[in-house]
């Protein structure tokens, strides 16, 4: 059912998340699911036609009959390559549309994979806060003008999470391919925005040649990967590769080291001043352990007056005759020297097998090095090989004698089982004796081979075959982390979230922070990243000077006698407890004194009125953590929230296009959220500006 009032079914929507390397999609939004297809959002161009564009890398190759090649231009056929790169054009770069023709050609490939009609089939389309007014109104028109879609609705991708994760006040750290956005949502509406822009131009490092050009995000610590095992031979893929692997991480953030991490060393503590204590102390058991074995004397059967081995264990061998007990004691030193030995073999195997088995223990982040599995897609044009000809009847007898004789011969047969009784010939015992001279008289006693066709030219197929290799990696897995550009991401988030005009929306914003994006799938990086923050813009509550210049002007500041009672003009009661201080617990908690201090607080007016205020006065953060993710999306949950965007898109799809029976004023905010071809012959493709997703 389609229409300017009508609804949809929900298998009936078609959604569509773009990215700059990958576009997730899916027809229908009734089951909340991962997206069932990922498509490469990349263009080639059609060779045959200009100006259009396909999907796959198209190339001629010219056709093979009879072993003859055709040369004509009805000779060749089109042939599409799926693996190939060659002449591809990504219409999307760092969230901005660089080559639109493209990517509406892109669109209309990923419409036509998933249905095959427009009439009845509404699009649910993701937008980057990147896209401009203008890209959206091309979008609509091509929509409207050039298919049959009957609705269109185009949703920021800040607030397709927040759809999501059902979270009402977030900020999204969307991780990109190139680029991180920073999106601040209070109550459903985008109230900040912000993205990593250029670096600082008046740097020359090597690595700030991609901040200059405003790249960040998962693509920068690829090329940083590739910048330090360049020596190693590592090209784009093996990088991506390395970086999407768990020997791959980010290590936690450390204040006190200089490189703001802690890299392992070699041995461990061994290293250290503890390391050093071991090692001189190992030496010394060693000599310690043997004289106990070799000077116990309560174990050679001597009584304690006739020791035959004194202090310095030296051998007294007068004492050992006149004890008579020789032969019992060359026994004992026999018994005893064979028990050492098998003890130091077996206390050397069980010492290396333990030592392997403590570094296979060690994680990651302690190993100085590990091993890297590469998978390597190698694509090579294979001849085939034509069919068999079928073998002449009568080389069979001459092929099965063959074999026969060389059995024979090989296995020592007697000579008188293959001698003929009419005549015997000169050279037939060596061929009994010999399977190889055996062979010539056999084939000259063969007919002489038929004549052979001319060959035909060999026709290939091109084949693709995974190679993996096993590479050793070092200390390069944990520095492609650059600490510039964590730091970029890390201010980037701050200001966007103090950036926010009105200050009450803050704290809210600082206690919801989500990572989403591909990129943030990286091993530790969102734990480094929030660890960041807390350590240089967290302030802790309990801190008396940060509430100094933030109470309420009509309370007192703090004597300077030390006392924390209030000596201003205030009169109210304050919240007394044994463990808080009463001006902290004052300040913040404000709103109970009448005072401003929070969204709902109220404060009294020139005319003595209760007024509600929206005034917060802290402005620097005191929470900063993560947004809890919900639990009950078994399917997600093991997926992972770094595409909760897609998420949010099938349930903003729910709300725009499935719902029925709603009141006039939910009708109306409905109406709003998509654009339908009504509206469209309206207002036009800028009404797209108004019935949207978009702010």
């Amino acid at each position: 059912m389609s229409g300017s009032t009508g609804k949809w079914r929900e298998e009936q929507v078609l959604i569509i998340c773009p990215g700059s390397q990958t576009t997730l999609a899916q027809m229908g939004c009734n089951e909340l699911t991962p997206p069932q297809h990922r498509f490469p959002t990349r263009m080639f161009p059609d060779p045959g036609v200009e100006g259009q564009f396909r999907p796959f890398h198209t190339y001629k190759r010219p056709k093979t009959t009879a072993g003859v090649k055709g040369e004509g231009e009805d000779d060749f056929d089109w042939v599409e390559d799926v693996d190939s790169l060659e002449g591809a054009i990504y219409p999307i770069q760092a969230g901005h549309i660089v080559h639109m023709e493209a990517f509406l050609a892109f669109l209309e490939h990923v419409h036509q994979a998933l249905t095959t009609t427009y009439h009845n089939t509404p699009i649910m389309l993701m937008a980057s806060p990147q896209w401009t007014k203008a890209d959206c109104e091309v979008i609509s028109r091509y929509v409207f003008e050039k298919t049959k879609t009957p609705a269109l609705c185009l949703l920021h991708s800040g607030l397709a999470t927040q759809y999501g994760l059902k979270w009402p006040n977030m900020t999204v750290v969307d991780v990109g391919f190139e680029k991180v956005d920073v999106t601040c949502v209070y109550e459903g509406r985008v109230v900040g925005h912000n993205d990593v822009g250029p670096g600082n131009v008046g740097d020359s490092e090597k690595a700030d040649e991609e901040r200059k050009r405003g790249i960040s995000g998962g693509e920068f610590f690829t090329k940083k990967l590739m910048e330090l095992l360049k020596e190693q031979g590592f090209d784009h893929e093996m990088a991506e590769q390395l970086k999407k692997s768990p020997v791959c991480e980010v290590l936690p953030y450390a204040a006190e080291s200089k490189e703001l991490m802690e890299l392992p060393t070699e041995g461990g503590s061994a290293t250290g001043s503890n390391g050093t204590a071991t090692s001189s102390a190992a030496p010394a058991e060693g000599p310690k352990i043997v004289t106990t074995v070799v000077g116990a004397d309560d174990d050679l059967g001597i009584d304690g007056d006739e020791k035959v081995v004194n202090e310095e264990g030296v051998l007294d061998v007068a004492s050992l005759v006149v004890s008579g007990q020789t032969r019992e004691f060359l026994a004992k030193q026999e018994k005893l020297k064979a028990e050492k030995a098998k003890a130091g073999r077996k206390g050397k195997g069980q010492e290396t097998d333990a030592s392997a088995a403590a570094k296979a223990r060690l994680p990651n982040s302690k190993r100085t090095k590990t091993i890297f599995h590469y998978e390597e897609l190698v694509t090579e044009d294979v001849p085939v090989a034509p069919p068999a000809a079928p073998a002449p009847a009568a080389s069979a007898p001459a092929e099965n004698g063959v074999s026969k004789d060389v059995e024979m011969a090989d296995s020592g047969a007697a000579p008188a089982a293959s001698t003929d009784d009419a005549g015997t010939k000169p050279d037939e015992p060596a061929a009994k004796t010999g399977g190889e001279q055996a062979q010539p008289a056999t084939d000259a006693a063969a007919p002489p081979p038929a004549a052979q066709p001319p060959a035909a030219a060999p026709a290939t197929e091109r084949i693709s075959r995974r190679v993996r290799r096993d590479i050793e990696v070092g200390l390069e897995r944990f520095l492609f982390a650059d600490r510039k550009e964590i730091d970029r991401i890390v201010t980037t988030i701050y200001h966007t979230v103090q950036g926010i005009d009105e200050m009450y929306m803050r704290p809210s914003c600082w206690e919801n922070l989500v990572f989403v994006g591909n990129g943030a799938r990286i091993r530790g990086l969102k734990d480094n990243i929030m660890q960041t923050l807390q350590a240089r813009h967290l302030i802790s509550p309990s801190s008396a000077t940060m509430f100094t210049s933030e109470l309420p002007s009509n309370i007192g500041t703090p004597s300077g006698t030390g006392s924390q009672t209030p000596t201003g003009s205030f009169t109210g009661q304050l919240p007394t407890s044994s463990s808080v201080n009463p001006l902290l617990q004052a300040a913040t908690t404000a709103a109970s004194l009448g005072v401003p201090g929070g969204p709902q607080g109220q404060i009294v007016g020139a005319d003595g009125q209760l007024q509600t205020s929206h005034h917060f006065h802290s402005q620097t953060p005191t929470n900063i953590k993560l947004a809890t993710l919900p639990t009950y999306l078994a399917e997600w949950t093991k997926n992972g929230f770094e595409e909760a965007m897609f998420l949010g898109a099938q349930v903003a799809a729910r709300l725009a296009f499935c719902i029925h029976n709603l009141d006039p004023a939910g009708l109306e905010a409905q109406r709003s959220m998509s654009f339908n071809r009504v509206d469209y012959n309206e207002l036009g493709p800028k009404g797209i500006r108004s019935h949207s997703m978009l702010i």
